[in-house]
């Protein structure tokens, strides 16, 4: 919120005047704002809430909850979270079950309010106490599992709050089978199986891995790294993991100049299949499906190096518009192009720094995502900001549709590579986007703050007063949907794109993907093979050429030739069955990016620094 300033214009305090009620508007949300601090003073000097989570259950996928509420005012409500971790509306209320209250030891009905929401009677409780299971059987490293194998948490799903009071302090105890152990990213506290958080959006961040997974750690720049592995029956390389982890975080604190917390945990799954990372501002729980790792491990190093890279970008680094977190309605996503586009974009350049990619590959991925972008009509009509905006509406697969959406990940790293390469030509290569994202990380995350894009925007024309389109830059690219200027702003590096059409397999359907799948055929091509051989808009397809689908057989598919035979395993309604047919043939536009001959001074200055990280000013660890 900015400051309030006394304003003495003529007419300014009269009530009918809009600029008067504008103000205060502003005054009544200082004072708003200044109890809710207040209040949350008082309450996080009263006794914690204590939650007690029983994993025993194993065979049923109960997980046992006993939530201990001191101090409890009459009247007061009980809410459950509709959403966390993705940006989807999941209603977590729809896996509680025998949901029992005691206050002071007597038996007591609480009112339900709505579907979230319960209210306590009206009486005052010492203790107010809540008991009730939770139904944990999704294995997803956004959602909850609780297995004979291992258990997974993420408490948003657990976990009941106090709507009013989410400032009360938290202890969480576990009992666990026997033979089990527990990893969180919460606090320790001294006594072994407890953990403590600052409050409840503290606990909802911070999920825990129980059973009988392996942990390694390392020391870095004063912090500890621990990772958590859950992989079994699965062989992986240790030593090969660490290597990497370590050359990603190091080079990735380096930038920051910062380490993001003194402890800092990797929750790693390796299942049979299944992918999927989630950022948490001291961890990160990614999924990756052990049968890839030995064909593609660069494909873990890259989950790693986004999901680090959140340490500080969104979860420090932090936009205005998600705060304070709406854990029941949502809250505005417009920003997720700069969470997630540039974690993407610094992905690729923090893999490349580390010297886990080499410079061909790194040119290799990028003109990869610039076809992808290319490749979605939904492009002319969806700017990134939209797509971010949009992102509640992801959980529906026809959403995916070339034609209905862009990805803000994949335009919003485009996005991060030419602003990047636009702020190291405006500054002679004196600044870059790296000391933007310093920059927001000491005025604003390090004090607590939230940034706008206003804020942006300034720190941005600060650090390069040349950069006279900056304001052009955002309405064309960020809001708007003008075509991105590759030839321009690639040049400022000495490359060029070049496209040329190929002769490429075509499937004959579209199929899509939800979030969490499966591939769906949303579309069927007249006359293709696809056609002749009975597939249906609406079949599930599992299996391509006997592999596990991931994801659309797209890729797959676009590593064959025209006319070669494809198999599926499809599900159609109760029934499962193959279907094979030749596949057909289109054109695609594909693109490289080739460093130009007899590039100007400023250009190999402006690609050495954006490839090595480096600027005029230092070697890139310099402050701004």
């Amino acid at each position: 919120m900015k400051p309030f300033r006394r304003r003495c214009e003529s007419g300014l305090a009269n009530p009918t005047n809009p600029r008067w009620l504008t103000i205060s508007r502003r005054v009544l949300s200082a004072i708003a704002l200044a109890w809710v601090l207040s209040a949350q003073a008082t309450w996080a000097a009263e006794a914690p809430v204590t939650y007690t989570v029983d994993l025993r259950d194993q065979a049923t996928h109960l997980v046992r909850m006993t939530m201990s509420i001191p101090n409890v005012r009459a009247a007061t409500e009980i809410q459950f979270p509709a959403w966390n971790a993705l940006y989807q509306i999941r209603d977590f209320v729809r896996n509680v079950q025998e949901l029992e209250a005691r206050c002071d030891g007597k038996e007591e009905t609480l009112l339900r309010v709505d579907l979230q929401t319960w209210r306590s009677d009206e009486q005052a409780c010492d203790i107010l106490e809540l008991r009730y299971r939770v139904y944990a059987n999704e294995e997803s490293v956004f959602s909850s599992v609780l297995s004979d194998q291992h258990a997974f948490l993420n408490f948003a799903m657990l976990c009941f709050y106090l709507p009013n009071e989410r400032g009360r302090p938290v202890r969480v105890k576990f009992v666990l089978p026997e033979g089990w152990k527990v990893a969180t990213m919460l606090a320790d506290s001294p006594s072994p199986d407890e953990f403590t958080a600052a409050d409840y959006d503290v606990l909802a961040d911070s999920p825990a891995e129980a059973g009988e997974f392996k942990e390694y750690s390392y020391e870095q720049d004063d912090a500890t790294y621990r990772v958590i592995v859950d992989a079994p029956g699965v062989d992986y390389s240790a030593n090969r993991l660490l290597d990497s982890l370590k050359k990603i975080t190091a080079t990735e604190t380096a930038l920051i100049e910062d380490a993001p917390t003194p402890r800092y945990t990797f929750i790693l799954h390796f299942p049979r299949q299944g992918t999927g990372g989630m950022e948490h501002r001291n961890g990160a729980a990614i999924s990756f499906a052990g049968t890839d790792l030995k064909t593609n491990w660069p494909g873990l190093e890259s989950a790693l190096a986004h999901e680090f890279f959140h340490a500080w970008d969104v979860k420090r680094i932090r936009p205005q518009a998600l705060e304070p977190i709406d854990y029941v309605h949502g809250n505005d996503t417009r920003d997720l192009w700069f969470c997630e586009g540039l974690a993407s974009t610094y992905q690729e350049l923090v893999l490349l720094r580390a010297g886990l990619l080499s410079r061909d590959t790194f040119y290799e991925r990028l003109a990869g995502e610039i076809r992808t972008l290319q490749e979605r009509p939904a492009r002319h009509f969806q700017s990134v900001e939209l797509a971010g905006r949009e992102a509640w509406i992801e959980k529906y697969p026809d959403y995916y549709r070339p034609d209905r959406s862009i990805s803000y990940y994949n335009k919003g790293a485009l996005v991060g590579f030419l602003l990047d390469l636009a702020i190291r030509h405006a500054s002679d290569n004196a600044h870059s986007l790296d000391d933007v994202m310093r920059r927001l990380n000491v005025d604003f995350a390090r004090r607590g703050r939230f940034f706008t894009r206003q804020d942006l925007l300034a720190i941005i024309a600060e650090l390069s007063p040349g950069f006279r389109e900056l304001h052009g830059f955002f309405n064309d690219y960020v809001s708007g949907t003008r075509e991105l200027d590759f030839e321009t702003y690639l040049g400022y590096a000495g490359l060029r794109l070049v496209a040329h059409t190929q002769q490429r397999a075509a499937p004959g359907f579209l199929a899509v993907w939800g979030f969490e799948g499966p591939a769906r055929v949303e579309s069927i091509e007249p006359g293709s093979g696809a056609e002749a051989a009975g597939l249906e808009r609406g079949d599930v397809l599992l299996e391509m050429n006997g592999q596990r689908l991931r994801g659309t057989p797209d890729d797959a598919i676009a590593r064959m030739k025209p006319g070669q035979e494809v198999r599926f395993r499809v599900r159609r309604d109760e029934r499962e069955f193959t279907l094979k047919f030749p596949l057909g043939a289109q054109g695609r536009i594909r693109y490289r990016i080739e460093e130009t001959k007899n590039a100007g001074a400023l250009a190999r200055r402006v690609r050495q620094g954006w490839l090595e990280g480096t600027t005029s000013q230092g070697t890139g660890a310099g402050k701004p």
